[in-house]
């Protein structure tokens, strides 16, 4: 297994799943931004939200279990925090059932949809200690401790519209970037590494990735170790990273998708990018209504970036040696520590 140093202590690298370390070979195709079940604070008290852990698992790990045999998935992460609905059973539930490797999170949501009032009150050092002890002794859930580990940070800005600007001029809030320097704590002490959130709307004033990377180096974070998740920009590829976002059809969006993600390996950092779907198997909401309207990625089809992404991608000259670099030694060699 790969090895490296963490100050004078050599480490043997591992991958942290929910039901134990693995090999980072062992890994395979893996999918770095998925969401088992997603659900903001408060729907646990509504009666339209009542759910079956077991039927869930079943639900979830069936399909899971679909994109094991019919695409070679070997490996999931699901990059949701505690305060938008990680359950941590129902994380090692649907592994056991779908044969997937599931890697859990730890961290926190962005603070107008999540970041629940008792941490607000907390310091950088509380926080960050939180994080690690997830990481390193187990996750809990409804106060209890559960034997299963968290192998990934959230962190996360934005909010359901473009963020205000703070007096500094970052669309980051003062509470946002504490839990970004308690992430980058944890992240230098664990060697874990994080996963991002963004708002698409923010990409027009500022770059709020970059800001995010700014704050968490500046509290000791590895930047190779950050994966920016759904950066919704048209790439400008002097000043900013990114995918473009926003177009009038799923089949413009996919061609400058492909076109700039071979841009981006040409000018050379294809040993940069990961894919993934950032699909909710399982949504705790209420009904469909204007205010609470359906959201596309519940309705991603499981083989799309296999049956139709990969192969607009190979047209273009991106074939199956750099999907391979991309779905399996990338995640690998991130995701590992």
């Amino acid at each position: 297994m790969p090895r490296f140093f963490r100050g004078a202590e050599e480490i043997v690298a591992v991958i942290r799943t929910v039901l134990g370390d693995i090999a980072p070979q062992d890994a395979g195709v893996t999918l770095t931004h998925e969401h088992i079940r997603y659900a903001y604070q408060g729907c646990e008290f509504d009666h339209n939200n009542v759910w079956d852990l077991d039927q869930v698992a079943d639900d979830v790990g069936r399909r899971i279990h679909g994109m094991v045999k019919e695409y070679g998935v070997k490996t999931m992460v699901d990059l949701t925090p505690p305060d938008i609905g990680r359950h941590p059973e129902l994380l090692a539930e649907v592994s056991r059932r779908s044969g997937a490797h599931i890697i859990a999170t730890t961290g926190f949501y962005a603070e107008r949809m999540g970041i629940g009032f008792y941490w607000r009150r907390k310091s950088v050092d509380y926080i960050a200690d939180m994080l690690v002890r997830d990481i390193t002794e187990g996750m809990v859930h409804d106060n209890q401790l559960t034997p299963y580990k968290a192998g990934v940070i959230k962190v996360a800005t934005g909010g359901m519209a473009q963020t205000p600007a703070e007096p500094n001029g970052k669309r980051v809030t003062p509470l946002e970037e504490r839990m970004l320097r308690a992430a980058g704590q944890a992240q230098k002490k664990t060697g874990a590494p994080i996963g991002t959130h963004t708002q698409p709307l923010d990409y027009g004033p500022t770059n709020p990735a970059l800001e995010m990377l700014d704050v968490l180096e500046e509290a000791g974070a590895d930047p190779g170790k950050v994966m920016l998740g759904h950066v919704f920009i048209k790439p400008r590829f002097e000043h900013h990273v990114g995918i473009p976002w926003m177009h009038d059809s799923a089949e413009q969006l996919d061609e400058e998708l492909a076109v700039n993600i071979c841009r981006l390996a040409d000018k050379g950092y294809l040993g940069q990018l990961v894919f993934s779907y950032d699909r909710f198997f399982s949504h705790g909401r209420g009904p469909i209504t204007e205010e609470e309207p359906d959201q596309d990625n519940t309705r991603v089809p499981p083989g799309y970036l296999f049956d139709s992404f990969a192969p607009r991608l190979a047209k273009k000259g991106f074939g199956k040696a750099e999907l391979h670099k991309v779905l399996v030694e990338n995640p690998r060699r991130i995701l590992a520590f």
